[in-house]
Order: C-alpha cells, then structure tokens, then sequence
C-alpha cells in the first residue's frame, strides 16, 4: 500500500501534467530562490521530463547569504545539465541612493529580467513557486491596502504569461513533497523579519486568526473564487469601457455609473491613475465644468489631470499634444446648404502652422460681436488651467484659425460670397 506521502507525489504529478498539458511552452522558464518552493518545483519538473530553464536574481542584500543561494542553485543547474539565467544587482545600493521600497522595487527588476530572457525563447512561459498560502496572505495583504475585488481575488494559477503550478498545494504538502524528493533547498533569513508586511501576516497575523477561527483559510478560499468569477462575468463590458476610454481619453459620467465598482476601479487603474487619484475621482461628479484632480506620474515625473468637462470626465497630460492639419477642398456642388460647415481659403494668409498659445491671443467667435481670448475659451471648454497656455493652436501669419476639436475662427468660416470652400480636419500624432 502506498504512503501517504507518496500518493501526494502521485498526485501532484498527475495534476501537473494535466496542467502543463492545458498551458503549453517550447520552454518554461522557472524562476528559482533557492528556497524550499522554488526547488520543490524544479524537481518536479525534472520528474514531469518538462523542458525548461531556471532564472535567478542575486539582489544583494543578504551578502555571502545571497551568494549561497545562488552557488546552490547553480550547483543544481549543473549536476542536472539545466540552462541558468542569472542576474545579479547590488539592490541596496539603489534603495539607498534612489529612496525606493525594497519589495516593490525588487519585484520589478525581477519581472523586467523575467520578461527579458522570455524576449529571448520565442513561446515560453514564466513559472513562479507561489502556494495556497501564499494565496492566503496576499488577500490580507491587498485588505489592508483597500484593493478592489481584482486584488483580493488574488493570484491566477495561469496568466496570460505566468504559470503558477504549485496554487493549489499548500505549505505543509510542499515540505512533505521536498523531504520525499530529497531537495535541498535555503532559508532565506529575511523571511523572519517582522518589518516586511508580509512576514508580519505569515508569523505573527495569520496564525492567531487561525487558530481563533479554523476555518478561516477555507472561507477566503470560497471568497476568492467568487469574485474571479464576477471578474470573468464582467470583463466583456469592462475591455469595452477600457478600450473607449483609451481612444478618446474620455469617458461620460452617465456611462461612468453604469459600471460596477470593480469596472470603475480597473477602467482608471488601466489609464494609469493611481489608487489615491481614483478615490477622489467621486468628488468630480458634483463639481463645476473644468474642475480636476492631478497626480504625477511616477516614471516620467510629469503630471496628469483628469478634468470635469460638462457631462463628462477627460484625461489630460502636461505634455503637449502634437496635432496635424488637413485642408480637404470641395467644389461648390458638394456643399449644399450647409455653408457653415466649410472655410474660406481665401480667409487664409499663407501657410498654416501650429504653436503653443500666448496670453493675448484671440479668436472671433461666431454669434457673437467681435473676439474672445484663446484663453477664456480654453477655460469655458472645462481645460484646466496650468494645461492653458500649453495648448496648440493652429494660425496664420495674422491671426489664430483654429483651436483642435473647439473652435473655428469666425473670420474663415464659408459664406454665400466665397468661392474656394475646403474642410479642415484634426489629427492627433501618433
């Protein structure tokens, strides 16, 4: 009769290959620590006979500790003829120099070098040795940031790049799996540090939770799959919302609350607006036209705006938008009745150009007696005012024609006395 332990080797395996069957790679490029799950992993994949590489980031921080890992990883690599990608940065330098945080930065020179080596094997795919618990802990994690149910849900066990095979196996099957396995693996020391948040949930938090409520575990299990099902359920209307969003920069507040939390969240999350901006969004929807809230963008340092612009909400950049112009000419027969709807080239003296608007300028606005300044008109239109004076305008050698998308000059709108008629057409640049 099999042991136990055995019948979870069985079936592990059996579940793995029907999982790697469904999420098929010419390689799997398995990020490895040097740790217990990581080196459960690949001894499972050497036993699946799974083709694969192992990546492995040496950060630095824990000094010769750092450098065992390392040494035993590579001493894997080489006693089982494995392909090794290492990367290796002097973190603490960077954190000390840049004032970054640790685990955040961490994670993006990881998945950065992560993606690099998977530029480089055409139809790969990323393995990382994340577990139930780990599952467990990043729900608490993101509940105590304030996430929207995509953060709670947790992580996926296959993403569009990322494999996470040993999701559904928790610490203790993964200890038991190592000793029968025979793996040799390393503490990383850090990992008992309370100053990390997540140290302090998987020490001193979780336990006590646990032990006051035993079925704990299996009620946030149940939660998290309930609410990646309301993300499938909603995704279509969601990449719908997005895409508009993307296109037009815009977005009307009737569509705005049509949408669920969990869209509203992930529609401002995908335009980069960060989770503290996207809390204050709810203030625009009372405010006065041209209204805004602001926030930098941490890797260009520019800042954004998302403004109240009548009934909708706009999305703005600092930096200037660069536009092109297109004068399509029409003869009189193609006009019809509709003269106000074409220029008069003749209106026109000599070639039109763009330029960032200065504090005087004017244009004649129909409707009414003489000019209005650039300016009043860019205020009216909801445009927020340190993004003004860095509004292109196009012009002539005498006068502003045209604001993009808001205004026409007056002066060089067709009449019943014109005879060279054109459209003018805007264009943003790529």
């Amino acid at each position: 009769m099999a042991s136990a332990k055995s019948m979870l080797l069985a079936q592990t395996l059996s579940d793995l290959r029907q999982f790697f069957k469904a999420n098929k790679a010419n390689t799997y490029l398995l990020a490895a620590s040097g740790g217990l799950d990581s080196m459960v992993l690949c001894h499972l994949l050497l036993e699946l006979q799974l083709p694969f590489q192992i990546l492995h980031v040496n950060y630095g921080l824990r000094g010769e500790e750092s450098n065992a890992d390392q040494a035993l990883v590579a001493a894997y690599c080489q006693k089982h003829q494995i392909k090794l990608e290492v990367l290796k940065v002097s973190l603490k330098e960077q954190l000390t120099s840049e004032k970054l945080n640790l685990q955040a930065e961490a994670r993006k020179i990881r998945y950065d070098f992560f993606k690099k080596i998977q530029k480089e094997n055409p139809k790969s795919l990323i393995c990382t040795a994340h577990h139930a618990d780990d599952q467990i802990e990043t729900f608490w994690l993101q509940l105590a940031r304030d996430a929207g149910i995509k953060g709670l849900a947790g992580m996926a066990r296959a993403d569009r790049h990322v494999l996470r095979p040993l999701l559904n196996l928790n610490r203790d099957d993964i200890l038991a799996l190592a000793k029968e396995l025979k793996v040799s693996w390393r503490e990383d020391s850090s990992n008992a540090s309370l100053k990390y948040r997540r140290n302090l949930w998987r020490h001193q938090l979780l336990p006590f939770l646990n032990a006051s409520m035993p079925k704990l575990n299996g009620a946030v299990e149940r939660l998290q799959k309930t609410f990646v099902q309301e993300m499938i359920a909603q995704e279509k209307y969601l990449h719908k919302a997005i895409t508009h969003f993307d296109l037009n920069k815009s977005i009307g507040l009737i569509e705005l609350s049509q949408l669920s939390a969990y869209q509203y969240l992930e529609l401002f999350k995908s335009a980069g607006i960060p989770t503290h901006s996207i809390k204050r969004i709810s203030d625009l929807f009372k405010a006065e036209n041209g209204k805004y809230i602001a926030w930098k963008n941490q890797s260009t340092h520019s800042k954004s705006y998302l403004v109240r612009q009548q009934q909708h909400l706009t999305l703005f950049n600092e930096t200037p938008i660069e536009w092109s112009y297109h004068l399509k000419k029409v003869v009189k027969e193609e006009k019809g009745k509709q003269i106000q709807l074409f220029i008069d080239t003749d209106q026109i003296k000599g070639e039109p150009y763009f330029r960032q608007v200065h504090p005087g300028d004017s244009i004649r606005v129909q409707g009414m007696n003489g000019s209005k300044k650039v300016l009043r008109v860019l205020k009216e239109a909801g445009i927020p005012a340190p993004l003004r004076t860095q509004q292109m305008i196009l012009c002539d050698q005498e006068k502003v024609l045209a604001i993009p998308q808001l205004r026409l000059n007056a002066a060089i709108v067709a009449t019943t006395n014109t005879t060279n008629f054109a459209q003018l057409f805007f264009s943003k640049k790529p």
